[in-house]
This record gives structure tokens, C-alpha cells and sequence, in this order.
């Protein structure tokens, strides 16, 4: 598991460890009622598509706002979850740093969340966040980079990690979970992904070749 710095309330926490990069692909939740059927990409990196931040067809949406957040939340349903992630343009790849979030969950709602990956088919959690107590906002930075050297399309998914609820008891079908910007005791920022785009070894190889040819032809 990756080390997580979880920020409860307006309480700010410094993480020295984790670097902020540059943003991969950020996500506007500011100013969105939480139904919303997506929240779209914001800022995004040169060589990478951003993917909406979408709900799975298990969940409901739900009223949050400057949020992203839906409620029908079943602990082993394949079908909820929150997806968000880019796809990497051919010839680069991505090393990634951080995940920045800010995240709820209601008294009834999911207790213990994950941060899953399409690189191991959603297997093992990269990181889990505790909202215990419930109806307190925590603000996480996820320390990604482990995950470096990734090209195509990456997909990150929010999934319960556990059959508990925020308050420990049941998770309701009216319980919810949003998430959004992330606060550092200070200033809000939109929830992203960060690290660096490089160009591939075979990309490299590409552009080492034109340019022997070039300097042949010049000869």
C-alpha cells in the first residue's frame, strides 16, 4: 500500500515526502451540483487525454455541492465505483507522483474506500481511506510513484474496501460518497493526478535515427 497523507476537516498536514509534479490530468468538481452525470477534464498534460470522472451503472447520483457524489453504494458490486484516469499518446509514457483528492462520505454511507488501478485488473488497493466518523471531509495526497512507465489508457477506480459504513454500523442505500477538490488548510485545488510525460525508449530510438540521417544527408 502506498503511503496516503490524509488531511481530516480543515486540519492541513505537510508531506514533504510526496512531490507535486506537473499535472497529468486535473477534474472540475468546483461549482457542479454532484449529480452531474460527469465531471469533465480540466487541465491536461501535452500527450495525454484526460477521461471524465464518471460514476459505474451500480451507483445513483446524489445532490453534493462542488462535488462529485452518488449514493447505492454495495461493498462487492463490480458495478460501483468512481472511474477517472487519461490515455497516454503513442510514442510517451507517464511516471506518476500523486493523486490529490478531497473526499466525504455520509454517516451511512461508505466507510472505507480504495484507490484501484486498471494495471492489475482493480485487484489490490494502491491506497485505502478511512471516513469514519462520516460527514467529515478528508483530503488526501497518494503517493503513485510506484506506477511509472505507463502508456495507453490508465484508469483509476474509487471502490469500497470493506461491508462497514462511516458511523461503523450498515452502509444505507441512501448512505453517499462524493468526492472533489482537494484543501490544504488554506487554498482548495482541483483534484488531479501529477507526474511527468517522457517520450519512450523506441520514441527516442526514433528521433536518434532522424537526426543521423539528417546529419548524413547534410554531409
Amino acid at each position: 500500500m502506498k503511503n496516503v497523507i490524509a488531511l481530516a476537516a480543515l486540519v492541513a498536514v505537510a508531506g514533504a515526502s510526496v512531490a507535486s509534479g506537473d499535472v497529468i490530468t486535473s477534474w472540475v468538481n468546483f461549482g457542479q451540483p454532484g449529480n452531474q452525470a460527469f465531471s469533465s477534464v480540466g487541465t491536461q498534460a501535452a500527450n495525454v487525454t484526460g477521461s471524465n470522472l464518471v460514476r459505474g451503472s451500480g451507483l445513483t447520483p446524489s445532490a453534493a455541492s462542488n462535488a462529485f457524489s452518488a449514493s447505492n453504494w454495495q461493498f462487492g458490486d463490480s458495478n460501483d465505483y468512481f472511474s477517472f484516469g487519461f490515455t497516454v499518446d503513442s510514442g510517451y509514457a507517464v511516471n506518476l507522483e500523486s493523486l490529490w483528492i478531497g473526499m466525504r462520505s455520509s454517516n451511512t454511507g461508505p466507510g472505507l474506500m480504495g484507490l484501484y488501478y486498471n494495471g492489475d485488473g482493480y485487484s489490490s488497493a494502491l491506497a485505502t481511506f478511512d471516513m469514519s466518523p462520516g460527514s467529515v471531509f478528508v483530503n488526501a495526497i497518494v503517493d503513485l510513484s510506484a506506477l511509472s512507465g505507463l502508456t495507453g489508457a490508465v484508469e483509476f477506480r474509487l471502490m469500497m474496501a470493506a461491508n462497514i459504513a462511516a458511523n461503523g454500523g450498515s452502509v444505507s442505500a441512501s448512505g453517499t460518497y462524493r468526492v472533489g477538490d482537494h484543501f490544504d488548510g488554506a487554498n482548495f485545488s482541483e483534484m488531479r493526478v501529477t507526474g511527468t510525460v517522457v517520450p519512450t525508449p523506441a520514441s527516442m530510438a526514433l528521433i536518434g535515427l532522424g537526426g543521423l540521417v539528417a546529419g548524413r544527408r547534410r554531409r
